[in-house]
């Protein structure tokens, strides 16, 4: 499993443990897309709990109030499905890339795509950009992943209350898990662009802020199996990561 430590918008420390690769399937994307779609449409209205259930790219979306945020409850699976030899467009165009975990489509289905940061921020720099996510969303800046922290009880206990429960997706032990948020964080673990291996599916939940630390570093959020805080740390903007947006 990867630990890593971020305070300050500077990287503490970063431990490495090993991960190996699945074989590849080559079989065609589960949900292939291409454009930037630019409307989200409302297929059930908001209540107390949410704000609402639309689908985005052939995929239907359910959301969760926190405090005064809306998240999306699933992770962002958009997007052409390309195996992680080939680089995610380092353009600006009308396609969409995705990697799914261990170059297997399933694991896209299961906890969404995993995307360098360039291509999950559509080529855009700004903290709070809208990104790949839907109109009216945004990719969360470290800002919003801070408020959602501090509201969950600050980062020693929001891990726990973020990660989803079960044992279909996070192996066991999976410390202070309780998911009282809703938020239901997946295990999907990333691609990690030092060592070139994914690393820690079921282990870990990596998600991208907007925000960067420099030219090829951005802040980053960590939830692990073995602990229930929540991390931001600092990550390369080559590794690819899974996207949660956050309405406007």
């Amino acid at each position: 499993m990867t630990v890593k430590v971020f305070g300050a918008l500077v990287l503490c420390s970063m431990i490495t443990m090993g991960g190996s690769a699945q074989n590849p399937k080559n079989n065609p994307p589960a949900h292939p897309v291409t454009g930037h779609p630019g409307t989200n449409d409302s297929i059930k209205q908001a209540d107390s709990t949410s704000c609402g259930t639309f689908e985005y790219g052939g995929q239907v979306y359910h959301t969760i109030i926190i405090g005064s945020q809306c998240w999306m409850k699933e992770n962002l699976n958009l997007g052409k499905w390309l195996d992680q030899s080939q680089n995610q467009t380092q353009v600006k165009n009308e396609t969409v890339e995705k990697y799914c975990y261990g170059n297997d489509f399933i694991n896209c289905d299961l906890w969404g795509g995993l995307y360098m940061w360039s291509e999950m921020m559509h080529y855009e720099t700004t903290a709070g950009a809208q990104g790949i996510c839907p109109a009216g969303w945004h990719v969360p800046d470290s800002k919003d992943w801070k408020q959602l922290l501090r509201f969950l009880g600050g980062n020693e206990l929001a891990g726990g209350k973020l990660k989803s429960t079960g044992n279909r997706d996070w192996w066991v032990p999976n410390v202070g898990a309780s998911n009282s948020s809703q938020f239901s964080a997946f295990p999907g673990g990333y691609y990690d662009y030092v060592t070139q291996i994914w690393v820690d599916v079921h282990n870990g939940a990596y998600f991208w802020s907007s925000e960067t630390i420099s030219n090829t570093t951005s802040v980053a959020l960590q939830l692990i199996r073995k602990g229930g805080e929540a991390e931001l740390y600092e990550e390369n903007n080559p590794s690819a990561l899974s996207v949660r947006c956050i309405r406007d």
